[in-house]
């Protein structure tokens, strides 16, 4: 090969990698705090794409840095600039407990990997994914919330890049404090301690001032997110501080249904200052010490609690929100995984073995894994309901390990996961808002080494609505991993379902969108049909999810943990008596 031939090869190479790299081009907008530039991404990395290449705008401050004396307080405008603003690489991830542990080569790694350089205080940065950059195109915008329980995780690690690339739609993830420095309890009026969700509405009103020069319709926001991002919006549809803020919500795999603590409960507070060696006898003094230690010694890997009872979430439990259908009226699409407890969470249960379950060791294993449940309900006690619990999931002429390993994920998946989104469906229909339900019941083909009793685990729909099957390898010739084709089929189902209800209102209206595609019809959930769909390479409607399982838990056992529960028509739901009797001899005898 010769001189010129070799230089235009090597050109050749660089152009190849800065497009798989989406270092193409250059792009400016205007904001309120001044201008960025960002990156005009090719999308010839992603197969199937509509559009030949998005826009990309990462690392966008929307608040200033809560550190030093900003650390639990408020969110604050940031700093604007002058020039433009460099938008090409992502900012800093919040401080965490725990980098994701899985290793590239797993999709799970395209869905956790950290994409940022770094990780400091100094990390509410948004990123902006668009088709379209003119201020007309008044895209339908969706806000990522991402998942980790509220302690863990990043908006950087989602490829938004993909569904972007196949619809008419401008998407934004956004980073969030979390852990302790997201949700304390400091008595402080101003935050209630809830300054995660105080970021997310931040957030929120930087969509609304800023979204349109990206290409998207302030009118039409939605809001979603998976575990404890689901969990997270579904606060933000409880707060009435957020009301205009967003129009639409998704919660996947995560809603309101787990403890909280409650406002001037600082209990949790002066326990991590005794920690680190910071006075407890002086509420400001505590603070004052609490916000000169580094944020590294001040988080441990335990599941942020809400605080409620002030102005963000009013109601002194979350559950009396949900079942008093206290909650905004914006449209709702939310929903769970067949198997939620299936395979990584059901780790935490070490009881659990390949050969099954010993149905003996249940009265041990339930009090603490119903513990977070129960914990919703200041007047309860978590012993009461363990007795009750084995009975509706136990056949008591049924002791096969295999069965009752199986019935042990089932009872989790509908505690943790199944009964609290239908409770919240419900809340949401109560007020004629457009709401729809789905079950992702996919088994998806790229794990082999799952057991094969677990079937749609938690956040195994994030691979389809992300569109991870249509990853192409570092060639771009060839697909990234081994999906099936009706997997992809599938990907693009759910992308175009989350899409259209973003646009619409209606998973199934695809008005507006970038490329017609044959939906199975989704039935609205409404409180007397309960219709929902099974989300799965084929599709299907069906009403009432366990219909028997969601009472159990949205009706009994609150009013064994001591709440009056009313039917849709005003009856006081009913329980047997000997069974009540029977747990409150096992609670006495404790």
């Amino acid at each position: 090969m010769d001189r010129c031939a070799a230089k235009t090869s090597g050109v050749w190479k660089l152009f190849v990698l800065a497009a798989l790299l989406g270092l193409a081009g250059g792009v400016e907008v205007t904001t309120t705090y001044g201008d960025v530039n960002g990156v005009e991404f090719p999308t010839s990395s992603i197969g199937g794409a509509v559009f030949d290449r998005i826009y990309i705008f990462r690392g966008i401050p929307y608040a200033a840095p809560p550190v030093g004396d900003l650390r639990w307080r408020p969110p604050q405008d940031p700093a604007g600039w002058t020039g433009v603003r460099d938008a090409t690489v992502f900012g800093n991830r919040c401080p965490q407990v725990v980098d994701m542990p899985f290793p590239p080569g797993s999709p799970l790694y395209d869905l956790t990997a950290y994409r940022s350089n770094s990780s400091s205080e100094d990390c509410l940065f948004l990123n902006v994914y668009t088709p379209n950059v003119s201020s007309s195109a008044d895209l339908p915008v969706m806000l990522w919330l991402h998942g980790g329980g509220l302690a863990l995780g990043t908006a950087d690690s989602y490829p938004a890049e993909i569904p972007t690339s196949f619809h008419n739609v401008v998407m934004v993830t956004i980073n969030y404090r979390l852990g302790n420095l997201g949700f304390l309890p400091t008595g402080d009026a101003e935050t209630d301690g809830n300054v995660a969700l105080l970021d997310m509405a931040k957030a929120l009103r930087w969509v609304q001032a800023n979204i349109r020069n990206f290409g998207g319709d302030p009118d039409r926001v939605t809001i979603f997110g998976q575990s404890g991002g689901g969990w997270g919006v579904s606060l933000l549809v409880m707060s009435p501080e957020t009301r205009g803020l967003f129009r639409r919500a998704i919660s996947q795999s995560g809603v309101a249904g787990l403890g909280t603590s409650r406002r001037g409960d600082t209990a949790r507070t002066e326990t991590l200052a005794a920690s680190v060696n910071c006075t407890t006898a002086s509420f400001d003094d505590m603070m004052s010490c609490l916000r000169s230690k580094p944020a590294k010694d001040l988080l441990y890997l335990d599941i942020p609690m809400p605080i409620s009872g002030g102005r963000e979430l009013p109601a002194d439990d979350l559950w009396d929100l949900m079942h008093k259908k206290q909650v905004n009226e914006v449209d709702y699409l939310l929903g769970t995984t067949k198997n939620e407890f299936g395979y990584a969470q059901l780790a935490i249960v070490p009881e659990v073995t390949a050969d099954g379950l010993d149905r003996t060791l249940l009265p041990t294993i339930l009090p603490v894994q119903l513990k977070i449940f129960a914990d919703q309900f200041p007047d309860g006690d978590v012993s009461a309901i363990v007795q009750p619990v084995i009975d509706q999931y136990m056949d008591p002429d049924n002791d096969d390990p295999s069965y009752t390993r199986d019935q042990f994920i089932q009872l989790m998946t509908d505690n943790r996961f199944t009964a609290a989104t239908v409770l919240m469906a419900q809340a949401a229909a109560a007020h004629d808002s457009r709401v729809y339900q789905y079950e992702f019941q996919h088994r998806t083909s790229v794990f082999p080494e799952r057991p094969a009793y677990v079937g749609a685990d938690h956040g195994d729909e994030l691979f389809y609505m992300f569109g991870i099957p249509f990853m192409r390898d570092v060639t771009g010739n060839s697909w990234k991993y081994n999906f099936s084709e009706e997997e992809r089929e599938l990907s693009l189902d759910m992308m175009a379902y989350w899409v259209n209800f973003a646009a619409n209102g209606d998973p199934s209206d695809s008005t507006g969108a970038a490329r017609m595609r044959d939906l199975v019809t989704w039935p609205r959930y409404v409180t007397s049909s309960q219709s929902y769909l099974k989300i799965d390479v084929t599709s299907s409607a069906d009403v009432k999810i366990r219909e028997s399982n969601m009472k159990f838990w949205n009706e009994e056992v609150p009013r064994l943990m001591g709440k009056e529960i009313t039917t849709g028509g005003g009856e006081k739901s009913t329980w047997s008596l000997s069974l009540v009797a029977f747990s409150a001899v096992l609670y006495l005898l404790q």
